[in-house]
């Protein structure tokens, strides 16, 4: 494993020195070319908080944690070349092909009046089916740990149907599907758009019959046969709820506010 990597999967297992020293080096990339003292007077981190360090991630020493991280840094370009090659690095390319489609069809004012809209809701009602089901429920999670907790979410067709048709225009539909075009779904969002909701939806098809009953849409526009995405293509939609809720904690004090009260209240069950 790469020293970089290490650092990365030990990172919350470091001292409060450790992490400063961590940062240090992240933002030192010539540090190869540095003396431990220079390290030392430039990072504020003493000789035997370094070397312990050193120790933690490996490496015998400062002098040997030096020649082993020129020594991936030299070898960058022939390691990237191989993960290109490798089953991992064929399938990362598609991902990556798929965040960016998606990033071309989603503006940043359609992600802050997403935000604003829950900020706002009296009432959110998160729905999704079979393999859109496991986006709907993180995205339930998340909102519920950031302090709303005006949300519901359930898998049974007739409860989600019972739950908007007691809904209006203060409230909020937020809907996952692939397709666009389950019927379920639809009868349930027809109901809550009588009801005067605000839909927002979560497709890959900007010409579904779902994104016609919505106010706003987030599409992913993947281009993938249908049998192939019964396994795959959720990335993109995860991208889109990491987007959305890292902006509400970004803007909103009061989300971070209720973050920390929600990881204070499991933080004891915690090893």
């Amino acid at each position: 494993m790469l020293l970089t990597d290490i650092i990365e999967s030990q990172s919350n297992q470091f001292s409060a020195t450790e992490r400063k020293l961590v940062a240090y080096i992240r933002a030192n990339p010539n540090i190869i070319f540095k003396t431990i003292t220079e390290v030392i007077e430039e990072s504020g981190v003493g000789y035997g908080s370094i070397i312990r360090f050193c120790k933690k991630i490996g490496c015998e020493g400062f002098q040997d944690f030096k020649i082993r991280l020129a020594t991936e840094n030299t070898g960058d370009q022939e390691n990237a070349e191989k993960e290109e090659d490798s089953l991992l690095g064929k399938y990362r390319k598609m991902v990556f092909k798929q965040l960016d489609v998606t990033l071309r069809n989603t503006e940043d004012k359609n992600i802050v009046e997403v935000a604003e809209t829950i900020v706002k809701a009296r009432k959110i009602i998160i729905l999704g089916f079979g393999g859109s089901f496991p986006m709907a429920e993180e995205f339930a999670y998340r909102l519920i740990r950031m302090g709303f907790d005006n949300v519901s979410l359930d898998a049974d067709n007739h409860m989600q149907s019972y739950r908007v048709s007691l809904l209006n225009k203060e409230d909020a539909v937020f809907v996952f599907s692939f397709s666009g075009t389950t019927k379920e779904i639809l009868d349930t969002v027809t109901v809550a758009k009588k009801m005067q909701a605000k839909i927002i939806s979560f497709t890959n098809h900007v010409k579904s019959p779902l994104v016609k009953l919505s106010d706003l849409c987030l599409i992913t526009a993947i281009r993938i046969p249908a049998l192939e995405a019964e396994l795959g293509t959720r990335l993109p939609f995860y991208f889109l709820i990491e987007v959305l809720t890292n902006y509400l904690y970004d803007t909103y004090q009061e989300v971070r506010d209720a973050l920390k009260i929600t990881y204070d209240s499991v933080a004891k069950k915690q090893m």
